[in-house]
C-alpha cells in the first residue's frame, strides 16, 4: 500500500505542476470521516485533475487521483459536468485488515437553481467493477450528493450525503467506508 501512496502522491505532484489555473479545496466533515480534496482545472481546455482522501476513525483510509473533462461551452450555465475517472487506493482496519484498489468511471455536476443562484445541488458518482479493481477489492462504488449555499462567489457551504462502499473478496456485506451526512465547505480561487 505505501508504494500506492508513493504513487498517489507523485502523480498530484505532476499534475498539479502541470495545470495552469484556477482549482479549488474542499473539505467535509462527520462525527467519523474528514474528507479533503484538491481540483484544478487548466484554463479553455477542459482538463480538470483532482485528489481526494477520505479518513474514517476506525474503519480505514482511501486516496484517489482522478482526471476528467469539463463543459467549457458555456460559462453563465447553470449546470457544470465533468466525465471521467478516478484511480482509487484504500486500506482498512478493524478484526480483518484489507487493502487494494480500482479504477472508476463516473462523473460529477453541480446545478445552481435559476430562481435562487446561491443555491445549487452538486454530487460525484464512480464505480470500478471487477474487471479494473485489484488485490482484495470486487468492486467499489464511491458517492455524493449536497445541498450547497453560496456564502461568497468563491465560498460554498454544504450539507451532503456520502457512500462509499467496498465490495471485498470472500465477505458477504459490502464494506462501508463512508455511509453518511456531512458537512462541508469548498472553496475555488
Amino acid at each position: 500500500m505505501s508504494q500506492f501512496k508513493n504513487l498517489m502522491a507523485a502523480s498530484a505532484l505532476f499534475a498539479a505542476a502541470t495545470v495552469q489555473a484556477g482549482g479549488s479545496l474542499d473539505l467535509s466533515l462527520s462525527d467519523e470521516t474528514v474528507r479533503a480534496a484538491y481540483d484544478a482545472t487548466k484554463v479553455g481546455s477542459g482538463l480538470h485533475i483532482s485528489m481526494d482522501f477520505l479518513h474514517h476513525t476506525d474503519d480505514g483510509e482511501m486516496v484517489s487521483l482522478g482526471a476528467h473533462v469539463v463543459d467549457v461551452r458555456d460559462s453563465s450555465s447553470n449546470l457544470y459536468i465533468g466525465v471521467g475517472g478516478k484511480a482509487y487506493g484504500f486500506r482498512t482496519r478493524g478484526d480483518e485488515e484489507y487493502s487494494g484498489g480500482g479504477v472508476g468511471l463516473g462523473g460529477f455536476f453541480r446545478y445552481r437553481l435559476p430562481q435562487a443562484q446561491a443555491v445549487s445541488i452538486a454530487g460525484y458518482v464512480y464505480y470500478a467493477p471487477p474487471v479494473v479493481s485489484v488485490a482484495d477489492a470486487e468492486n467499489l462504488i464511491d458517492t455524493d450528493v449536497r445541498l450547497q449555499y453560496a456564502l461568497i462567489p468563491t465560498a460554498r457551504a454544504y450539507v451532503g450525503y456520502r457512500y462509499t462502499g467496498i465490495r471485498l473478496e470472500d465477505v458477504n456485506d459490502r464494506f462501508e467506508l463512508g455511509d453518511g451526512a456531512h458537512l462541508g465547505l469548498k472553496i475555488d480561487f
